[in-house]
C-alpha cells in the first residue's frame, strides 16, 4: 500500500464519527493504518488526545501504535490512554482508591504469578479429596471464566445445592469463593487479570459518581481486535461509552481465536444490535498477499461468515499454494525441509523469509525440528516452553538438588538427571578428572562422594578440585544457614566459574551458543524470583515442585538467536498480526484441523443463567478460523502440508479448497525479487529512568540486569524501600483527599505493607515512628499535593524514556516542586544520580502545569532531610545531552565495567556479577 494513499473504504472508516462504528477488517486490509489515521483525524478535528481511549489486545500492539502516532502527534501521544484493557482498568482503579479495598497501590499478577499463587494455596481451597482429579491450570481457567462472566460465587454454590450436583462440583464452586476471598482480602495487594477487570466493572456499576467521572473524562473510544474481547471487557466499554456512544470497534469475526481464553465472538456479531444507530464498514482490499492466496482463503471462509465481505487484492499473481504431503510425520518433515532447501537454493528466498506454522508447537513440531537439525538449517522456535530442558538449566537444577540435600523422586530423576553432571559444561571438568571420578560417584549425591583428601589422593587437577570443594562447602553452608534459592543461584555460578566462562566466550569470542546459555540462565533467574516473590519461601523442595507443575505454556521459551537468517517456527496464534513472505502450514490433518464441535475442556460447566455470555463455545468454528488466520499470513508463497498414511489423513479443509487450487511441490519455479524479503521494523530505544540510572552507575550491571534480564535477590534497601515507598504513597493520597491524619492512620498504613513476620520484626515500629515524623514535618514545606506517582515520557529523536515522579507539590513558597523519595540517609545520595533523575522529570513534565517547575528535591526518609538541586536551563541541557549519549551507548552495546559503581564496594558487598568482571579484566 502506498504510504500516502488510502482506499475509499479506509477513508470513510477514518472520518466517520456520527454514530457507533463497527469496522470489519479482513486480513491484510490495513487495519492498523486505519486505526492510526483515525486517531490522528480525531486530534486534528479538535478532540483532546488525553480524552481518547484506545484499547489494544497486547502491550506490543499498544507500543507499536504509539510509535506510529508519534510521527504525526509527537509528545501528545505520551499521555494518551493507549493500552491493553488490563492496563486501563488498573489505571482507573488507581484513580479512585477511596472506592475499593485495594487503594491506589496494588500489583497485577501475570499468568505465571497466578499459577504459582493458586498452586501454593491449593490445599486451602477444600479440594484435598479431589487433588488427583484436578490440574491447577484447569482450575485457574475455571476461576477466570467465572470472573470474566461476573459469576456470583454464592449463586454458583446455591445452584449446585439446588440442582443436587455431585460433591466434586460443589467443592469446585466453593473453592472459587475461597479463591476470591483470598484475593479480595483487604490485606492483599495483588489482583489477577480477570479480577482487575471485574473490580473495575463493579466499581462502575456500584458508584454512579465514578461512572459519570469516567464518562466525562473521555470523548472517544477505539477498540482494536474487538472480536477477542471477553464479556466483562465488552460490558465495561458499553458502560463507559453511554450515552454518547462515541465508539469505534475494529476487528474480524473470521480471526477470532481466543474463545478458549474467554473471548466471546458474540460481542462482535451483536454490536450492531446493541448500539443505537450503529454503522458497519468493511475493509476488503488486501495489501499483503498475491491474488492466488487471497482468492483461496476468501473462498474457503466465505460460506461461514455472518457479515458478508469479498476480500480482493490488486497485487499481481505469483503462484498457487503448494501442496506437500507425506505418508508419515517423518516423511512430511523430510518433504517440508527439502522444499525449504530447494527454494532457498533456487528461488532467491532466505531462511528468515519462511515461517512454519503449527496448531501446537509443543506437540506437532518435533519431527520437523529434528529434520532441520539434521540438514543443519538454522531455525527459531517460539511457543515450545523449552527453557527447562536446556542443558545449562538442567545442570543448574542438579547442582541445586545436591547443595540443598534434596532427595529427588522418580519423576525428578527421569526429568533432570538424564545427563551425568561430571560431563556438563557447567562444571567444565578436565577429561582426566572425569575418568578418575566417574566410577566413584553417586550420581544422585555427587558432593558426598569425595572430600578434599580423596581428591588429593586421586591427583585431581587443582582447578577442578577447587570447583568441587567450593560446591561441597556451599552445601555445608546451606545446611547450617540456608539462603534463598536466588542467592544460591549466584553462589553456584561463582563456585563453578560458569557465568564467567560463558561471558568470556560471548564477549571476547562472539560465541552465540554461549550467549544463548547466558540468556537462558537469565530467564531461569526470573522463574526463581517469581517463585520466591509469590511464595515467600526459601525451600528448594517447594521451588522444584512448582517448576515441575507449571504448564509449559506459562514457561518461557529457550532463548533464540537474534538477527540471523533462520526459519521461524511458531503457532498460528503467535503469528497473528504478523506476515511472512513464505508460510508453510504444517500438519494439516483430519485430527488437528476438523470442524467437529468438541466441547470446551473445563473442570465444571458454569450455568448459563449465571454468566454474562450465555452462548456455547464452538471449538469446531474456531479451528476453521485458526486455519484461515494461518494461511492469510503469507505474502508471496503459501504451502500447505499434510499426512496421508496409516492413522492420519488430510484435513477436510484441503478438500474444501480443492486440488485444482494447488500446485505440486516440484512445479514451483518462480523467483523472489530482493524487495520481497522479510524486513523487521526497528522502533525507538525505550528506557525507564531506573535503567538510565543503572547505566550511569555501571554499564555492565545494567547489561546483565536490564538488557539480559537477570533477576537479583532483593537486598535490605530494596525490601525496605518498597515498604517505605508504598507507605508514603498511601499517606500522600490521604493528604490529597484532605483527610485529618492521626497516629492510628499511620499504624494502619504501615501494617498494610509490613505483612510478613520478617518485615514486621525488622521495621514495623521504626516505620511507624519515621512515617509519623515525616507527616508532622510536611507542615514545613507541603501546602498542596498536585500529583502522586505521575507517569511521564521524554522523547528525543529515536529515544523514549519513561518513568514516574514520586510527588509533585506546591511548596512553602507556593511554587511547584518535584520530590523524589529515598529510603536512606542524606549521606547516601552522593552516588545515586538523583539530580539527573529529577532534571529529567522536569524536562518531561515542563508542559504539564500552567506554571514553571522551579524546584527539584530529594527527600531522605531515614533522617527527614530535604535536599534541593540546581535546576537551571544549563543544567537541563546537560541532562538532555547526557541521556542521549547513554541511549547511543546502549544501542552500540557499550557495556564496560565501572569499578566505582555503588554495587561494587566492600560496604554493601560485591555485586552478583563481580566475579565475571574480575575474571574478564581484574578487580579494583
Amino acid at each position: 500500500m502506498n504510504s500516502l494513499s488510502l482506499t475509499s473504504q479506509q477513508q470513510e472508516a477514518i472520518k466517520y464519527v456520527d454514530s457507533p462504528l463497527l469496522i470489519i477488517a479482513g486480513p491484510g486490509t490495513g487495519k492498523t493504518r486505519v486505526l492510526t489515521e483515525k486517531v490522528i483525524f480525531l486530534v486534528k478535528e479538535g478532540y483532546d488526545p488525553n480524552r481518547i481511549i484506545v484499547s489494544t489486545f497486547t502491550i506490543k500492539a499498544a507500543e507499536e501504535l504509539k510509535d506510529r502516532l508519534r510521527k504525526s502527534l509527537g509528545d501528545a501521544v505520551e499521555n494518551m490512554q493507549i493500552s491493553t484493557i488490563h492496563s486501563f482498568c488498573q489505571k482507573m482503579l488507581q484513580s479512585f482508591p477511596e472506592y475499593h479495598n485495594f487503594g491506589n497501590i496494588f500489583e497485577v499478577m501475570d499468568d505465571l504469578d497466578q499459577f504459582i499463587f493458586v498452586n501454593k494455596n491449593f490445599w486451602n481451597y477444600g479440594l484435598k479429596d479431589y487433588a488427583k482429579d484436578i490440574k491447577v491450570a484447569e482450575l485457574i481457567n475455571f476461576y477466570n471464566k467465572c470472573t470474566e462472566n461476573d459469576v456470583d460465587p454464592v449463586k454458583l454454590i446455591n445452584y449446585c445445592k439446588t440442582n443436587n450436583l455431585d460433591s466434586f462440583k460443589k467443592a469446585i464452586a466453593k473453592s472459587y469463593q475461597i479463591y476470591l476471598g483470598n484475593i479480595l482480602d483487604p490485606n492483599n495487594t495483588r489482583l489477577d487479570f480477570a479480577l482487575l477487570q471485574r473490580e473495575f466493572y463493579h466499581l462502575l456499576q456500584q458508584s454512579p459518581d465514578v461512572l459519570q467521572i469516567v464518562r466525562d473524562s473521555h470523548d472517544y473510544i477505539l477498540i482494536d481486535e474487538y472480536q477477542d474481547t471477553n464479556p466483562i471487557q465488552d460490558a465495561i466499554f458499553k458502560l463507559i461509552s453511554e450515552p454518547k456512544f462515541n465508539i469505534t470497534v475494529v476487528g474480524d469475526e473470521d480471526q477470532s481465536l481466543y474463545s478458549f481464553r474467554g473471548a466471546s465472538i458474540k460481542n462482535f456479531r451483536t454490536f450492531l444490535d446493541r448500539y443505537p444507530n450503529a454503522k458497519k464498514l468493511v475493509l476488503e482490499e488486501n495489501f499483503r498477499s498475491n491474488k492466488e492466496i487471497v482468492s483461496m482463503f476468501d473462498d474457503f471462509m466465505k460460506p461461514h461468515r455472518k457479515f458478508k465481505k469479498n476480500i480482493f487484492t490488486n497485487n499481481p499473481t505469483f503462484s498457487k499454494p503448494i501442496y506437500i504431503t507425506g505418508d508419515s510425520k517423518q516423511s512430511e518433515a523430510e518433504n517440508i525441509v527439502q522444499f525449504i532447501k530447494s527454494v532457498v537454493k533456487n528461488n532467491n528466498i532466505k531462511y528468515e523469509d519462511i515461517a512454519i506454522l503449527f496448531k501446537s508447537v509443543k506437540f506437532h513440531s518435533s519431527s520437523i525440528v529434528d529434520e532441520l537439525e539434521k540438514e543443519k538449517i538454522t531455525y527459531i522456535v517460539k511457543g515450545d516452553g523449552s527453557l527447562l530442558v536446556q542443558d545449562e538449566v538442567k545442570d543448574l537444577l542438579i547442582l541445586m538438588v545436591y547443595i540443598n540435600s534434596h532427595i529427588p523422586n522418580k519423576y525428578q530423576k527421569e526429568k533432570y538427571f538424564d545427563n551425568n553432571i561430571l560431563y556438563s559444561k557447567f562444571l567444565d571438568l578436565k577429561e582426566d578428572t572425569i575418568t578418575k571420578l566417574n566410577p566413584k560417584i553417586d550420581i544422585y549425591n555427587l558432593l558426598e562422594s569425595f572430600d578434599y583428601d580423596e581428591l588429593q589422593r586421586l591427583n585431581i587437577d587443582n582447578e577442578d578440585s577447587d570447583k568441587l570443594m567450593a560446591l561441597r562447602n556451599l552445601k555445608f553452608q546451606q545446611t547450617r544457614n540456608p539462603i534463598s534459592q536466588l542467592k544460591l543461584f549466584y553462589k553456584i555460578m561463582d563456585a563453578t566459574g560458569y557465568h564467567y566462562r560463558l561471558f568470556k566466550k560471548y564477549l571476547k569470542d562472539r560465541d552465540e551458543t554461549a550467549n544463548m546459555a547466558i540468556k537462558n540462565l537469565a530467564k531461569f533467574s526470573t522463574l526463581i524470583y517469581k517463585f520466591e516473590e509469590n511464595t515467600h519461601s526459601k525451600q528448594f523442595k517447594s521451588l522444584l515442585y512448582q517448576i515441575g507443575t507449571i504448564p509449559e505454556n506459562k514457561i518461557d521459551d529457550a532463548a533464540s538467536f537474534e538477527n540471523i537468517n533462520a526459519v521461524n517456527l511458531m503457532t498460528v496464534h503467535q503469528a497473528k498480526g504478523l506476515e511472512f513472505p513464505v508460510v508453510i502450514m504444517a500438519g494439516v490433518t483430519n485430527r488437528r484441523y476438523n470442524t467437529i464441535n468438541n466441547r470446551e475442556t473445563i473442570i465444571m460447566d458454569i450455568p448459563k443463567e449465571l454468566m454474562l455470555d450465555k452462548n456455547d463455545y464452538n471449538r469446531g468454528e474456531e479451528i476453521r478460523r485458526i486455519f484461515y488466520v494461518g494461511v492469510s499470513r503469507a505474502q508471496k508463497l503459501l504451502a500447505i502440508s499434510t499426512i496421508d498414511g496409516p492413522g492420519s489423513h488430510p484435513s477436510k479443509f484441503i478438500d474444501e479448497i480443492g486440488q485444482s487450487n494447488f500446485i505440486k511441490l516440484n512445479d514451483f519455479n518462480k523467483k523472489f525479487t530482493d524487495k520481497d524479503h522479510y524486513e523487521p521494523i526497528k522502533g525507538k530505544t525505550k528506557l525507564s529512568y531506573s535503567s538510565v540510572s543503572a547505566y550511569i552507575d555501571c554499564p555492565f550491571r545494567f547489561y546483565c540486569r536490564d538488557f539480559l534480564g537477570f533477576q537479583t535477590p532483593t537486598d535490605y534497601y530494596q525490601a525496605y524501600g518498597v515498604i517505605v515507598h508504598n507507605s508514603l504513597k498511601k499517606l500522600h493520597v490521604l493528604i490529597k483527599e484532605g483527610k485529618e491524619i492521626d497516629i492510628q492512620d499511620i499504624i494502619s498504613i504501615v501494617d498494610l505493607y509490613c505483612k510478613d513476620d520478617d518485615s514486621r520484626t525488622k521495621w514495623r515500629d521504626e516505620l511507624i515512628t519515621d512515617l509519623w515524623t515525616y507527616y508532622e514535618n510536611t507542615d514545613n514545606f507541603l501546602t498542596e499535593v498536585l500529583d502522586i506517582e505521575l507517569p511521564f515520557s521524554y522523547i528525543n529523536k529515536d529515544l523514549l524514556i519513561s518513568g514516574q515522579a514520586d510527588l509533585v507539590i506546591k511548596n512553602e513558597n507556593n511554587e511547584i516542586e518535584l520530590i523524589d523519595y529515598k529510603s536512606r540517609y542524606k549521606e547516601g545520595l552522593g552516588r545515586m544520580n538523583v539530580d539527573i533523575q529529577l532534571r529529567l522529570y522536569n524536562i518531561a513534565l515542563q508542559y504539564k502545569y500552567d506554571e514553571e517547575i522551579k524546584n527539584i528535591s530529594a527527600y531522605t526518609f531515614k533522617d527527614n532531610e530535604r535536599t534541593r538541586f540546581m535546576n537551571t536551563e544549563e543544567d537541563l541541557e546537560k541532562t538532555k545531552t547526557l541521556v542521549t549519549s547513554i541511549a547511543e551507548s546502549i544501542d552500540n552495546k557499550d557495556f564496560g565495567r565501572n569499578w566505582q559503581g555503588t554495587s561494587c564496594n566492600n560496604k554493601t558487598g560485591k555485586c552478583e556479577f563481580y566475579h565475571i568482571c574480575d575474571g574478564l579484566e581484574g578487580g579494583n
